[in-house]
């Protein structure tokens, strides 16, 4: 087993050692790893030491047959990062490569119901994203939206792009903020209507006139890029708040007086769980596309240089996929 791992410094450490599944886990062998913007965030500002490997969204294929789970050698799955846990009787959801080591690493063991066979007809370049479309389920399902009501989505990083496709799915208006034109040019790519930067728009004003004076009925912070305060601003009054994302939202400032004054309830979504066979079939569906999110392709042996551009220039890369051999 090889695995990179992270120290307090940014310093880099290449682990190799042996690696043997405990009851009720299943050996795999990783072949591909996202890493976002997001992730990369999140990582930096970590406060718990114990986790040092990252990576949460991986592609990897099955090292033995297992017939109760229909598993079968060579099999090529999608890992689910989310494991279940109990923290003082109480149950709770633990991320890989967030809360616990992540999937930078040639193999991992993970218990059997967080693999999934993947049908052939998604690649390898799409279902590495399950776990995003995973969390974007588990957003909507979060919100009292109804059909035709304005979602604003702020931040196009990569669960933004995802999130307004399945807000156009659920025929919802999705509303797009964030200061990157190319990637709102992506989001227009795929039939996202409105985007909004507020270099250059009055984000207020231009919702005001999608919105016919309404506001948009629900919104969607997935930090980063534009603050947390924008989408507040956008929102009716009674309006839902999503915060959703891995990332670590203490540097935001956030305006209690528009929180108050609006009543507005804000609720937090950090996973997908339960939510990866319906975000599979989303992919296998053509629902969500993802062409364009990969920004670069990298070999394992490249994580430190990246990570460090990353750190240096934090909206130079969406998504990065590390291959391993």
């Amino acid at each position: 087993m090889k695995a990179w791992r992270i120290g307090n410094f940014n310093e880099f450490n290449l682990e190799e050692g042996t690696l043997a599944p405990r009851e009720g886990e299943i050996k795999v062998k990783i072949s591909k790893v996202a890493l976002s913007a997001m992730d990369v965030a999140c990582f930096a500002q970590r406060q718990n030491d114990s986790v040092t490997v990252p990576g949460h969204a991986a592609i990897a294929h099955v090292t033995e047959d297992n017939e109760e789970f229909g598993f079968k050698l060579g099999s090529r799955v999608v890992v689910s990062p989310y494991l279940h846990v109990v923290e003082h009787g109480v149950k709770a959801i633990k991320t890989m490569g967030v809360d616990t080591d992540g999937l930078m690493q040639d193999f991992v063991c993970v218990p059997l119901q967080n693999v999934f066979n993947l049908p052939d007809g998604i690649a390898d370049e799409d279902a590495v994203f399950a776990d995003y479309i995973a969390m974007g389920n588990k957003v909507f399902s979060a919100l009292s939206c109804e059909e035709g009501d304005y979602v604003v989505v702020v931040g196009a990083g990569t669960l933004g792009l995802i999130l307004c496709q399945l807000a156009m799915y659920y025929q919802m208006v999705p509303v797009l903020v964030d200061l990157d034109e190319e990637k709102l040019e992506l989001a227009k790519k795929w039939g996202v209507y409105y985007t909004l930067n507020p270099t250059f728009d009055n984000l207020e004003r231009r919702v005001e006139q999608i919105t016919g004076g309404r506001m948009c009925e629900a919104a969607v912070f997935t930090a980063e890029g534009v603050g947390l305060n924008a989408a507040l601003r956008l929102v009716k009054n009674a309006s839902e708040v999503v915060i959703a994302g891995h990332s670590a939202c203490n540097q935001h400032h956030v305006d209690m007086n528009i929180i108050m004054k609006k009543q507005l309830v804000v609720k937090g979504v950090c996973n997908g769980a339960g939510e990866m066979p319906s975000a599979i079939n989303l992919l296998a569906n053509s629902i969500v596309h993802t062409d364009g999110i990969i920004t670069a392709r990298e070999d394992f042996g490249e994580l430190p240089k990246i990570y460090d551009e990353c750190i240096k220039y934090p909206y130079k890369y969406n998504t990065v996929m590390f291959t391993i051999d």
